[in-house]
């Protein structure tokens, strides 16, 4: 019997790799890596790069009817993207030496409950699932493609957490480029092409209400920054027992901040909301389906909040399993173990690879102290990217229903007047 449901699970899992699914691939991947914080950090990191590439989609790029960007991210890869996506990552000091030290950290950490649970199959699933480049991070770079170009020269360094925190939706390197010369109506970000959609009286009142919301946003992520650094002070640095009291108080306190941050937040929010709701009942009798780039834009930026959603589920996703990974598996208690695998595999690097292999390691020692905060700041951002994008998805779907109700009309006026002849 075990046997049986061995080999459903070994084919599912070959059905999910052919299908491509990738939160679901994702989540069956972190199953079958060697458990370590190093590998929770570049999923963390993953999901930081789509909380601010979603960021770019809605704040930093101009959008207008005839804008060929939004087509352009919400595309699938290509086999020519995935094999430049992996090649581009093949200098990055993780990618680069990974393999130098798979084997000696299984040995030394041991492996997931999932492989456990395969037995003898796990060999088998884990070079089917354990791929190198694993899906999310594919999608996060072929967006860092389109947005800052295929020049490296360009790239914002992902896989380096900001230690300050201080603007956390932002990227603290890299070049932006322009994707194209945007023609027509341009408007400098996606809620101001959303406001333009609606009718003119409820505009200015919608501007108001979502810079206070976006205030609102920055204030709960500054909080939540500082519980973060407070949580590993205590998990990682802090040994003795009243250091641990107070650094337990200060977390306390800070939760409290948190609250009341999140509530007044909460509030702008709804006060957006509702006036984009409003605006949704407005459109349904003042919709100007007749003009062409009124329809294209909406379009437009369907398409972008739609990409932002899903790209707001997969930073979730990270950062979620990245928490589960921790807590399941005592990542973080068995962090010093971690760094010994290191040292003792270092001795497998070629001298070619040991300048990436001790960048690796001085990266993964500054990320392991900004691993809890980016979590806790990343999946608030995710949340609230997608709650927002939702809302300007719902404003875009009244136009192109009400555009493609009139234009199934117009057919069927035509198909009438050709029946009367």
């Amino acid at each position: 019997m075990r046997r049986i449901v061995i080999h459903t699970i070994i084919v599912s899992l070959t059905a999910l790799v052919m299908s491509g699914c990738s939160s679901m691939m994702e989540g069956l991947q972190s199953q079958m890596e060697v458990p370590t914080l190093e590998n929770q950090a570049n999923r963390v990191a993953i999901g930081m790069t789509i909380v601010r590439e979603n960021n770019i989609m809605a704040f930093k790029k101009q959008i207008s009817a005839d804008a060929k960007w939004p087509a352009l991210v919400s595309a699938d890869i290509s086999e020519t993207q995935d094999k430049f996506i992996i090649d581009s990552l093949m200098d990055d000091p993780y990618f680069s030496t990974v393999h130098y030290s798979d084997a000696i950290q299984r040995k030394m950490l041991g492996s997931s409950s999932g492989m456990s649970m395969l037995g003898d199959y796990a060999d088998f699933a884990s070079s089917l699932l354990n791929q190198k480049v694993k899906p999310l991070t594919k999608r996060a770079i072929q967006k860092i493609i389109i947005l800052y170009g295929e020049d490296k020269a360009n790239w914002p360094n992902i896989f380096n957490f900001d230690s300050t925190l201080d603007n956390f939706v932002e990227f603290n390197d890299g070049n932006l480029q322009d994707i194209e010369a945007v023609t027509g109506d341009v408007y400098e970000t996606l809620g101001e092409a959303v406001i333009s959609l609606i009718p003119i009286n409820l505009q200015k009142d919608l501007s108001v209400a979502r810079d206070e919301m976006l205030d609102g946003y920055v204030e709960v992520a500054s909080i939540k920054s500082e519980k973060g650094d407070l949580q590993t002070k205590h998990k990682i640095y802090i040994t003795r027992t009243q250091e641990k009291l107070d650094i337990e108080k200060e977390i306390s306190f800070v939760e409290t901040r948190i609250k009341v941050a999140e509530s007044v937040a909460d509030e702008k929010e709804a006060i957006y909301f509702e006036l984009l709701d409003q605006a949704v009942v407005a459109l349904e009798s003042d919709i100007n389906i007749d003009n062409e780039n009124y329809v294209k834009l909406a379009k437009n930026v369907n398409i972008v909040s739609n990409e932002i959603q899903i790209g707001a589920v997969q930073a979730y996703t990270s950062f979620s399993l990245a928490s589960a990974n921790i807590i399941s598996s005592n990542i973080v208690l068995m962090f010093p173990k971690e760094l010994e695998s290191l040292a003792i595999a270092k001795a497998n690097v070629p001298i070619n690879l040991q300048a990436n292999y001790d960048e690796r390691l001085v990266r993964l020692v500054k990320n392991a102290v900004y691993l809890l905060p980016n979590i806790l700041i990343g999946t608030y951002y995710a949340n609230k990217q997608s709650s927002l994008a939702e809302k300007y998805e719902s404003v875009t779907n009244i136009i192109l229903l009400a555009h493609q109700t009139k234009v199934e009309q117009d057919l069927s006026a035509q198909e009438a007047q050709k029946l009367d002849k």
